[in-house]
């Protein structure tokens, strides 16, 4: 799979609740897309969410499947 996507919700620390799925083609390659919702999210909750992406992708096999 050359594309994945990865979820993570607000209060969903644990690596394992971030989910890996298929993804969409992005225009050209080498891109990433981040979508975020701030309706009830803090700058702060994004960041420790992103930090919580980092890690996940840190921790899978690479490339991703």
């Amino acid at each position: 799979m050359a594309q994945v996507k990865l979820t993570v919700t607000r209060g969903k620390p644990n690596l394992k609740d971030i989910t890996v799925a298929a993804g969409t083609a992005i225009a050209g390659s080498d891109a990433m897309e981040l979508n975020v919702d701030f309706t009830k999210m803090t700058r702060g909750d994004a960041m420790v969410m992103i930090d919580n992406l980092r890690a996940k992708i840190f921790n899978l096999p690479w490339p991703m499947a």
